[in-house]
C-alpha cells in the first residue's frame, strides 16, 4: 500500500553562480577584534557529492556514504550534502577586508568564519566523522583547536527567542524559482513570522513560532500544519535553516499549495518525551492557536510533520492521535521503539502519512528505528504511507525537500 512519486530527469541540475563571501574586522565584537588576526577560514557546508537516485522512489538503505567533494570539483549533477569545508580567505589590502569567491549552484549554505585556525591530521579513522573538514584539494584535516564559528556580522541569524539559539549564518544563493528555500522576490507574496509565548504543559512559559500567509484574514479559517525540529534543535529551526516560510510563500505564490498556518515548538525541553511532547500539543499549544488566530477544528485540514527525532514525535502523535490530523510527515526517522509505538489503531487506515530521508542518510540505514524497518511494519499492517527520498544525508538539504513535497503534493489532497 506504498505509494511513491516520480521526479524529473533533470531534478538534480542546478545553475551556477560566482560567489564572493567577504569579512571586515571592523565588524567583528570588540573581543574578536582585540586578537592579534594571522588568517581568517571561511568554514560552511559547501560539500557535494554524486547522487545515486534514479527518482525519488528508492527503497534500498543507505549502504555507506558516497564520495564527497569541495566547490572546486563541482560538476552537473551533484547534490549538496552536510560536511564541513575549510578555505583560508586572502586579504584585500585595498578593499580592507578578507574574502573569497566559491562557484557554487543554486542553494542555501550554513556557513562561518574561524580566526586563526590551524589545521591538522584527521581526528577520526572515519575521513567523513563531523570533527573533520575538507579543504580545497578534496582531503580531511581537523582544527588543532575546535572554538565556535564566527558568525558574519552582516548576515546573522533571526534567532529571537530566548531559546532559539542558531550558530551559523545561512547563505542564498540563486532564485526561489530554482530553490524554494530562498525568499519570495515580490513582497506581496511573503507571508509573517512572529514568534509567541505560551504556558506549556509543564507551567514553563515557551515560544512557538507562527507563520501565517500572505493576505490572512483574521475572519477566514486556514489549515494548520505543526513542524517539529530534531534533537538539541528549538522552535527557531525550521524557519532560519530549514527556510521554511520562504518555501510557503513560493509555493502559496505558485499555486502549488493551499495558504496554510505554520506553528513550531520546542521540544528539546521536553527531553523528548513523546508523550508529554503529544499532550503539550493538545493541551496547551492547539487552544492557544485556536483563541488567536483563524485556525481550523477539522481534522481533514490539520497536519503535524517533524525531522529525526521531531520525526518520532510526530509518529507517536500519528500512532495516538488520527482522530486530530489527517497528514503526518515522517522526515529522517521512523519508530522509536519502546512503549507507545504501536500500529493498532484501526483509525490509522484513514490517514495519509508522507514518510522518507536522504539518500545518504543515516536514518536510511535498516535498524530497528530506521525508515526501511518502519516502512516494512507500515506495509505489514496494509497501512497506507507515500515513500520519498531526496538528494541529501541527515540535513537541512533533505528536510527542506521532504517538507516542499509533503506541501505540494501530498497536503490537502
Amino acid at each position: 500500500m506504498a505509494e511513491n512519486k516520480k521526479a524529473p530527469k533533470d531534478f538534480m541540475k542546478k545553475k551556477m553562480y560566482d560567489v564572493t563571501i567577504t569579512l571586515d574586522p571592523q565588524d567583528l565584537p570588540e573581543h574578536q577584534r582585540k586578537k592579534k588576526i594571522k588568517n581568517v577560514g571561511l568554514i560552511g557546508e559547501f560539500l557535494f557529492y554524486r547522487s545515486n537516485l534514479k527518482d525519488h522512489t528508492d527503497e534500498v538503505g543507505m549502504v555507506e556514504q558516497d564520495q564527497m567533494f569541495p566547490p572546486a570539483s563541482y560538476e552537473e549533477g551533484m547534490s549538496s550534502i552536510a560536511g564541513r569545508y575549510y578555505e583560508e580567505m586572502s586579504w584585500n589590502r585595498s578593499k580592507g577586508v578578507y574574502e573569497i569567491t566559491l562557484r557554487l549552484p543554486a542553494g542555501v549554505y550554513a556557513y562561518g568564519f574561524v580566526i586563526n585556525g590551524e589545521l591538522v591530521e584527521a581526528k577520526m579513522e572515519n575521513p567523513l566523522a563531523m570533527e573533520n573538514l575538507m579543504t580545497k584539494d578534496g582531503a580531511f584535516h581537523s582544527l588543532k583547536e575546535e572554538t565556535p564559528w564566527i558568525l558574519d556580522p552582516k548576515n546573522m541569524p533571526y534567532a529571537p527567542t530566548k531559546d532559539g539559539c542558531q550558530l551559523k549564518s545561512e547563505l542564498y544563493v540563486g532564485s526561489p524559482e530554482e530553490v524554494p528555500q530562498l525568499p519570495a522576490r515580490d513582497p506581496k507574496v511573503k507571508g509573517t513570522l512572529t514568534y509567541i509565548s505560551y504556558d506549556d504543559i509543564l507551567g514553563e512559559v515557551r515560544t512557538m513560532g507562527v507563520y501565517l500567509p500572505a493576505g490572512y484574514d483574521r475572519n477566514g479559517e486556514y489549515p494548520l500544519i505543526l513542524a517539529s525540529h530534531g534533537g538539541a534543535g528549538n522552535e527557531v529551526d525550521w524557519f532560519s535553516q530549514g527556510g521554511l516560510a520562504n518555501i510557503m510563500d513560493n509555493l502559496i505564490a505558485g499555486k502549488q499549495t493551499e495558504p496554510a498556518i505554520v506553528v513550531t515548538m520546542n521540544n528539546s525541553v521536553y527531553d523528548w518525551d513523546f508523550a508529554m511532547i503529544d499532550q503539550n500539543v493538545i493541551q496547551c499549544i492547539l487552544p492557544l492557536l485556536r483563541q488567536l488566530f483563524a485556525v481550523t477544528e477539522d481534522p481533514m485540514r490539520m497536519a503535524y510533520c517533524g525531522l529525526s527525532l521531531g520525526s518520532m514525535t510526530a509518529m507517536y502523535t500519528y500512532m495516538h492521535h488520527p482522530e486530530l490530523f489527517h497528514y503526518f510527515g515522517a522526515f529522517s526517522g521512523g519508530f522509536a521503539g519502546g512503549e507507545g509505538f504501536t500500529l493498532e489503531n484501526p483509525l490509522l487506515k484513514d490517514v495519509k502519512l508522507l514518510i522518507g530521508s536522504g539518500e545518504e542518510d543515516f536514518a536510511y540505514n535498516d535498524h530497528p528505528i530506521g525508515i526501511p524497518a518502519t516502512m516494512r511494519a507500515l506495509k505489514e499492517k496494509g497501512l497506507p504511507f507515500v515513500s520519498y527520498f531526496v538528494p541529501g544525508s541527515h540535513d537541512w538539504y533533505t528536510w527542506g525537500a521532504l517538507f516542499e513535497y509533503f506541501a505540494q503534493s501530498v497536503l490537502w489532497k
